[in-house]
């Protein structure tokens, strides 16, 4: 009498395995699922813009929150089960710290470095807190000065009261590179003329360090004119001021800084790691060819100069 076979499990499994593969699909999943949860200072403009770009990097499968801080949310909370809050900008980053209690790490994004380091000053738990800055790596903007104005020896810069603790590493920075830095101080916007007056002269390219003092909607376009009228290129940190008349600039935009963070998410969720705060690995160069012109350099291709950045790096 002819017997039926009957194949109860896939061809090719053994038993053994095809019981543990419908074990493991009709048990509830031990592990949860890693969460993200994106506190964003406003909506639209730079802040979607680094949103979208760090969800493009996130690992599949990742959970992720967004929020918007609002005035109708004094007292901000994480949501239980999150492995890591991203803050996007400087109000979200003071309320995730704020409203933290240390368990879970916070990386703050779009956020100035001397803003980080007021928020984080004083605070307990400010090794579980960490950043990518807006600002550019000094590093990197004295390298555009020496690739865009290769004669040059004495970099300019005024420091006001925020900016005046960077003297020393960008003093370092600069003669790291060949360069020697003339810097002044002024304490307030009414001392920001004579300083500068007194730096151009000794100087042979500008550069604008961030300060609220120094660089504000009241005197950023007086430093420009003021420094044209001295024959002395300003190197800026972001491409309006190069559209405003700096000579180049160097800067990372939103999306470059999106792209980052995604990575860094990827990094805690494999490893549990977060890097201690840093200026950005990603960054763009603008130059304005008028004001190239202006000063008789010849014409420069942005995309290769931002290569030779990168290789000096």
């Amino acid at each position: 009498m002819m017997q039926l076979k009957w194949r109860i499990f896939p061809k090719g499994l053994s038993l053994w395995l095809y019981l543990c593969l419908l074990l493991g699909a009709l048990l509830p999943s031990a592990v949860s699922a890693y969460s993200v949860q994106v506190l964003s200072s406003g909506a639209g403009g730079a802040y979607d813009e680094v949103i979208e770009s760090l969800k493009s990097e996130l690992l599949q499968g990742t959970e992720i929150r967004v929020q918007y801080l609002s005035t109708n949310q004094p007292n901000w909370k994480a949501v239980e089960s999150t492995n890591l809050i991203v803050a996007v900008g400087v109000d979200a980053a003071n309320a995730a710290i704020q409203a933290n209690e240390g368990n879970v790490p916070i990386l703050c994004v779009l956020i100035p470095k001397v803003a980080f380091e007021t928020l984080t000053s004083g605070k307990k738990d400010f090794r579980r807190v960490t950043a990518i800055f807006l600002d550019a790596a000094l590093g990197r903007q004295l390298e555009l000065i020496r690739q865009l104005l290769p004669q040059a020896k004495k970099v300019g810069a005024v420091l006001g009261n925020v900016s005046l603790k960077d003297k020393e590493p960008l003093r370092i920075a600069a003669r790291d590179k060949g360069l020697f830095l003339q810097s002044e101080f002024a304490r307030r916007d009414t001392e920001l003329y004579a300083a500068l007056k007194s730096v151009l002269l000794e100087s042979d390219v500008y550069l604008a360090v961030p300060d609220p003092v120094i660089i504000n909607a009241a005197t950023a376009q007086n430093v420009l004119i003021t420094a044209f009228k001295s024959q002395v290129p300003v190197i800026g940190y972001s491409a309006n001021y190069v559209k405003a008349g700096a000579l180049a600039a160097v800067y990372s935009t939103p999306h470059q800084i999106g792209l980052e963070t995604g990575q860094i998410i990827n990094g805690h969720q494999r490893a549990n790691n977060l890097p201690s705060p840093k200026f950005p690995r990603y960054f763009s160069v603008s130059v304005n060819p008028a004001v190239l012109r202006s000063f008789g350099l010849p014409a420069v291709d942005e995309r290769q100069l931002e290569q030779r950045l990168i290789k000096a790096d």
